[in-house]
């Protein structure tokens, strides 16, 4: 291919098999060691000194055009189309594969998505190996490679081809390999032993846990040789780090105690004669919780009550709104994955647009966008919004 060519890029649309997973996000963003899939198309596209890009996909575009906003893969812009991939001459890729792999058989059911992702794993890392790999990683013992920052126990036994992510932790009496794949921040208690799977970032395995044909992707376990998905409530056997972003700390508990105090009189005096209303709302990771809300005043009087939760733990001030298991099954899978990963809170960014409700039609939208914003944008907003939402007064 010579310089200055432009390529045709094709995301696979699989948003409808990804009944497993039911990831947030489109094939070609999903890592693979470490990378999305896309990103070894554009450096593939760079090696050969493309001269422009055109991605066409149907699966969430606009996470794509987030993605790539943060990125510096690539000097010049890259379009984002939704339209048919047109028949103008330029080379066609589909990113169901990797740069250099033979075209392989369609993925037909969410079984054999995870098993296409899986096997991407290893021809990322034979094309590591054979280039002698990047200048940032080091390679452990033959065919096992470690990023920055990993740390291995010297008891810990990796067989070939293996390979640890950045500032993953691998604990003493490990047995790893052939065909292990930890992510960035993974953590394997003592005693782990993984043959054929795949740990996803910010995700703890406990000790004397066994992983095959398996993605423990946090509380999550998908065993791509079954086609099944299981979740593990147990903290102690699976657990998702992440998830203690969700956790307020210290300091927001001590505040959430003290508005708790000064609240409690004038939201009771507030509303004298009426009765609150009860409602039993599911956390992420299972935990089911009951909110009494007031139904008059301002709303953080309304909530006033909830400020016990964030005091005890379970929610943030400022989070998208707590939803009960009726609200959690009507989401679309790759919503529920979304937030199952963000905190509730007391107030949220759809409470500044006067969606003070899950079951209301927009609500949803602004969630989505303070969950899942690039770079947390919406996440700030809606903190640096707290007291103009809290002195909001819901239209009854």
């Amino acid at each position: 291919m010579s310089a200055g060519a432009h390529w045709t890029l094709v995301a696979p649309d699989w948003e409808s098999l990804d009944t497993i997973g039911r990831n947030h996000l489109p094939f070609v963003l999903w890592p693979v060691c470490g990378r999305p899939v896309l990103s070894y198309w554009l450096e593939a596209a760079l090696h050969e000194e493309v001269a422009s890009i055109t991605i066409h996909a149907q699966d969430r575009p606009h996470l794509i055009r987030s993605w790539l906003a943060q990125g510096d893969y690539w000097s010049k812009p890259i379009e984002v189309s939704t339209a048919p991939v047109p028949a103008n001459g330029a080379r066609v890729e589909t990113m169901d594969r990797l740069p250099g792999m033979a075209r392989p058989v369609p993925v037909v059911d969410g079984r054999e998505l995870l098993q296409r992702w899986f096997e991407l794993h290893g021809v990322a890392l034979a094309t590591l190996a054979k280039s002698g790999g990047l200048a940032i990683d080091r390679e452990v013992s033959p065919g096992v490679w470690a990023a920055p920052g990993a740390s291995i126990h010297p008891t810990a036994t990796l067989s070939a081809p293996c390979w640890i992510g950045p500032r993953a932790q691998v604990g003493p009496g490990c047995r790893l390999g052939p065909d292990v794949y930890l992510g960035s921040h993974a953590v394997l208690d003592e005693d782990v032993e993984a043959v054929k799977a795949i740990v996803c970032d910010e995700t703890f395995v406990g000790r004397h846990t066994r992983l095959e044909n398996t993605a423990a992707r946090g509380g999550i376990l998908l065993n791509w040789e079954r086609g099944v998905r299981v979740e593990i409530v147990d903290d102690f056997i699976l657990a998702d780090l992440g998830a203690r972003a969700c956790v307020p700390g210290m300091a927001e508990r001590l505040l959430a105690v003290l508005l708790w105090i000064l609240l409690l009189v004038p939201a009771k005096l507030w509303n004298l004669g009426e009765h609150p209303a009860w409602r039993e709302v599911l956390l992420p990771g299972g935990r089911q919780i009951l909110l009494k809300t007031r139904r008059r005043g301002p709303l953080l009087l309304r909530r006033q009550p909830w400020l016990r939760a964030v005091a005890s733990g379970h929610l943030k001030l400022s989070g998208i709104l707590p939803r009960n298991r009726a609200e959690w099954d009507q989401l679309a899978p790759e919503l529920r994955n979304l937030f199952e990963r963000s905190p509730a809170g007391v107030l949220s960014l759809s409470d500044l647009f006067g969606c003070h409700d899950p079951t209301l039609p927009d609500e949803w939208m602004h969630a989505a966008y303070q969950a899942g914003s690039p770079d947390g944008a919406g996440a700030r907003q809606s903190a640096r919004s707290f007291w103009n939402i809290a002195v909001k007064t819901p239209l009854d």
